[in-house]
């Protein structure tokens, strides 16, 4: 099953990588947006620790955002079923 994102979601995508990059917590990157990416992309060079890995810190990214009171958040909350079927799909070889 092919799940298709818009060019608005997968621009607020890359605007959050841009917003997460060299951000670490707990002393680890935040590299879900980059997965994301690549898995939207066709390039899934990750294994099926890296992808779970990935939907975690997404939906904790997620999480963290919807507190910020100057961000808004809906957009990524209307992504993340999207992005939990995306990394679904994938991890299911």
């Amino acid at each position: 099953m092919q799940i298709l994102f818009s060019i608005n979601e997968i621009q607020e995508l890359k605007d959050c990588q841009e917003l997460f990059e060299d951000m670490k917590v707990d002393d680890v990157e935040v590299t879900c947006f980059q997965i994301i990416d690549d898995l939207i992309h066709k390039n899934n060079i990750y294994q099926q620790a890296d992808i779970l890995y990935a939907y975690e810190q997404f939906e904790l990214a997620v999480e963290l955002l919807k507190e910020i009171e100057w961000f808004d958040s809906s957009r990524l909350e209307h992504i993340l079923p999207k992005v939990k079927q995306l990394l679904v799909s994938t991890n299911s070889f």
